[in-house]
């Protein structure tokens, strides 16, 4: 029992060490964790943290094949099987950062490439959603195709903006520069763009297609509200600057 307690106590230091704090509540508490015990157990391995990226994608590949090819209505095995898939998959893409941090090796390369991958498995994560309702309600194509593309292109838009802000602009994020009652509603809408919750309600939803294209729907809406959200906040901060430096 003394051991047991001792490793984990050394996976919560790991976490805190070379994992920073997203504030989500499913990353914090599911996958966060998860990717630390990853990242601690393979840390005396030879195992590179772009092979774990790799790893993370192929996990994404296979349930994004399985619910693309699924049949309705879906067996609750299956969806179990997506469900734990896509957690370990997302898992392993919250291990690679931190591998690389806990031994020194992290580069810009590094980023970049997990940013590029993560672009990959999220267009296949939401493309086989979106095959999956089409066939499962039976959507015209021009619903299915606008759906589609908005699902993808808003999704990977609302990722970009943020990679590209920080990247580019730098200082604080919108959400810690708003004041106010503005700061208290973004910060609280934040939990909206939690991926791993996404991923476990999108598994468990596809149980009920119509619900499941309701969910999508509004996720589409989260995300471009989002984005109109931290464009907004970085235009003020901006002309407030440019303001002061006149």
């Amino acid at each position: 029992m003394a051991g047991a307690d001792g490793f984990w106590a050394r996976v919560a230091r790991f976490r805190r060490t070379y994992q920073p704090s997203q504030g989500l509540f499913w990353i914090e508490r599911v996958n966060f964790p998860a990717g630390a015990l990853i990242a601690l157990l393979l840390l005396p391995t030879r195992v590179s943290p772009n092979a774990v990226t790799l790893s993370g994608l192929a996990a994404y590949l296979v349930g994004a094949v399985v619910v693309a090819f699924a049949n309705e209505p879906i067996s609750i095995w299956v969806v179990i099987g997506v469900a734990l898939t896509w957690q370990l998959a997302f898992s392993l893409d919250c291990a690679d950062g931190s591998l690389a941090r806990a031994r020194g090796t992290a580069s810009p390369f590094g980023a970049w490439f997990d940013q590029l991958i993560d672009s990959i498995a999220r267009t296949a994560v939401y493309t086989a959603i979106i095959a999956f309702l089409v066939r499962a309600l039976e959507l015209p194509a021009l619903a299915s195709v606008v759906l589609s593309s908005l699902s993808v292109a808003l999704a990977l838009l609302q990722t970009f903006s943020s990679w590209q802000r920080a990247a580019v602009i730098g200082g604080p994020s919108p959400v810690d520069a708003a004041g106010g009652r503005g700061r208290a509603l973004l910060s609280a809408s934040r939990h909206l763009e939690d991926y791993g919750a996404f991923l476990f309600l999108a598994a468990v939803l596809l149980l009920v297609p119509t619900g499941l294209l309701a969910f999508m729907v509004g996720v589409a809406v989260v995300h471009a509200l989002f984005v109109a959200a931290q464009l907004a906040l970085a235009w003020r901060r901006h002309a407030r600057e440019r303001r002061r430096a006149a």
